[in-house]
């Protein structure tokens, strides 16, 4: 049993027509993810858009109000207006989680670079929040989105195209945000 044997795991023969030894990692602690190139600035831009996000009022604090519309229009039938508010709730927190965690990957410095580990529902999340932001920002008076946007649509669309591609990485799960 060599060094790499006892650090990684077991080894066994290639797999999938690679020729060599594979490495099976204990799924307990290691994660497939997408690794991405971000900036600062994007993480910043991120970090901004939570702030409007949390100053302005939230689904949750008209709940209630929003749950009889819906009792009215679709007759009892509609949506669960807690349920929506708590996806969102959901989503905002991933998002948080991830961006604490990013923050530490990448240095300080408007232009400094650096790379993070994207979990798949993390991006799901970020997508669903940017999405809502949007949004909110195009029908609400009491929400407006920051001049920084589009840096964070850029980081969106980084981070789609890297979760679109088959490429992944497996990283130990203490790199990877608690969400």
């Amino acid at each position: 049993m060599g060094i790499l044997d006892l650090m990684l795991g077991k080894s066994g023969e290639g797999q999938q027509g690679v020729e060599g030894r594979s490495y099976m990692l204990p799924e307990e602690t290691h994660e497939f993810v997408h690794p991405v190139a971000v900036r600062r600035a994007e993480l910043e831009a991120l970090e901004e858009l939570l702030a409007a996000d949390e100053a302005a009022p939230s689904l949750s604090d008209n709940a209630d109000e929003l749950q009889d519309t819906f009792d009215e229009l679709f007759d009892g039938t509609g949506p669960d207006a807690a349920d929506i508010a708590d996806r969102e709730r959901a989503a905002r927190s991933t998002v948080e989680a991830a961006l604490e965690t990013w923050r530490e990957r990448v240095s300080a410095g408007e232009d400094e670079l650096g790379v993070v580990y994207v979990q798949q529902g993390e991006f799901e999340a970020l997508g669903s929040f940017v999405k809502r932001c949007k949004q909110r920002g195009e029908r609400s008076d009491e929400f407006e989105l920051p001049e920084s946007l589009p840096a964070v649509a850029a980081l969106l669309a980084r981070l789609d195209e890297a979760t679109d591609s088959r490429y992944r990485a497996v990283v130990h799960t203490d790199l990877l945000s608690e969400a």
